[in-house]
């Protein structure tokens, strides 16, 4: 009996041969190439099936008289079908030697950029060249080799920068457990656990639930920590760099009464506007109710969903772990909060880790204290 390899993959796939994704409007998006052929384990990779009457010519190499599946690394023979390949791991299907293989970890030999566009794998993802702006990767861990620039990057796991990462306002990583960089400047961290900066960290906003720690200069930017914040050489940059850490409560809590509170200040400033024009007689007040009455509605929305949030922090709180420590210099302008307990430095301090303790933000020194 003849058999034709039936393949639930494009078995003629070239990742240097990609076509750009067509989408509404007859438009294409270029940032989306399908760069790599996922699989997940037990995913059916290919099946012996009897061979059609009219093979075609690509049909032709498919086409066996041995009921033998081309089974290479990382798959196997479903065992309730012997006719079918199975992926065995998570990763990305090819043919290797003629025979069908998954590999776990995919690496990109160069940028991320408009030859690869965007790139979703399922599993670790390891990046050799610059990850440049305005692309996006998503896989369970990932390294990067070179700078990351204003990328958008999620794992599940770990994220790893070895050149560092230079944001432009633009980068996003939000990795499931930690983040690792040489240093990082005007980005966006959020990390289900901890945060290491080689070097220094510079107008970066960091949200994590572990602990932060940066070698260097942490200067400009703000910090949502729910544990220790170590700074080794320099905190702040002088009362012209404003840098904030606020800390006690669950990182995700607190940014989002941030946006609540921002967004309550922008209802607060139409209402007054609108109060304003109303005012200046009957007709401006009635043309303009409908609008009042709708933005007071809002307000009032957003002050229940902004006490709501504040209930969740004081029931989740935590400030026996909340510690800022640093053994070299905090300038002038820093911010600290912990627990709702709020100061601002206003001088040189040196070698110093600041904790609440009965009430009070307290500073002592050594900031370590050697045992």
């Amino acid at each position: 009996m003849t058999y034709y390899l039936k393949h639930y993959f494009d078995p003629f796939f070239d990742h240097t041969k990609l076509a750009p994704a067509a989408v509404s409007g007859g438009r294409v998006d270029h940032h989306c190439l399908g760069y790599v052929q996922n699989v997940v384990a037990g995913q059916i990779l290919a099946e012996l099936v009897p061979a059609p009457e009219d093979s075609g010519t690509d049909s032709q190499q498919f086409l066996t008289d041995s009921p033998v599946l081309p089974a290479g690394p990382n798959t196997e023979v479903n065992p309730e079908n012997k006719l079918q390949l199975l992926a065995s791991q998570n990763g990305y299907v090819f043919y290797h030697e003629d025979l069908i293989s998954v590999k776990k970890l995919l690496n990109i030999h160069g940028d991320v950029n408009f030859s690869t566009g965007n790139v979703i794998y399922v599993n670790d993802l390891c990046v050799h060249g610059t990850v440049r702006t305005g692309f996006e990767l998503q896989a369970r861990n990932i390294l990067a080799k070179d700078i990351v620039e204003g990328a958008t990057i999620r794992t599940l796991d770990a994220f790893t920068a070895e050149k560092g990462i230079k944001g432009a306002k633009a980068c996003v990583i939000d990795a499931g457990t930690n983040i690792r960089a040489a240093y990082c400047e005007n980005s966006d961290l959020q990390a289900g656990k901890d945060i290491y900066v080689e070097g220094s960290s510079l107008h970066t906003r960091m949200s994590l639930n572990g602990t932060l720690i940066v070698r260097q200069r942490l200067q400009g930017g703000k910090v949502y920590a729910n544990n220790m914040v170590y700074v080794g050489e320099q905190l702040g940059g002088g009362i012209n760099t404003p840098t904030a850490i606020i800390m006690g409560y669950p990182p995700t809590l607190m940014k989002k009464l941030e946006g609540i509170e921002e967004k309550i200040e922008v209802v607060e400033e139409n209402i007054a506007q609108l109060q304003k024009i109303s005012a200046k007689s009957t007709l401006h007040r009635t043309e303009n109710q409908s609008k009042l009455e709708f933005e007071e509605k809002r307000i009032a929305a957003l002050r229940r969903e902004q006490q709501r949030i504040v209930t969740l922090m004081q029931k989740n709180s935590n400030t026996d772990l909340c510690r800022v420590v640093v053994p070299g210099t905090i300038r002038p302008g820093v911010e600290i909060s912990i627990g709702g307990y709020y100061t601002k430095i206003n001088d040189y301090l040196e070698n110093v880790a600041i904790s609440l303790r009965d009430g009070e933000l307290r500073f002592d020194s050594p900031a370590i204290i050697k045992k």
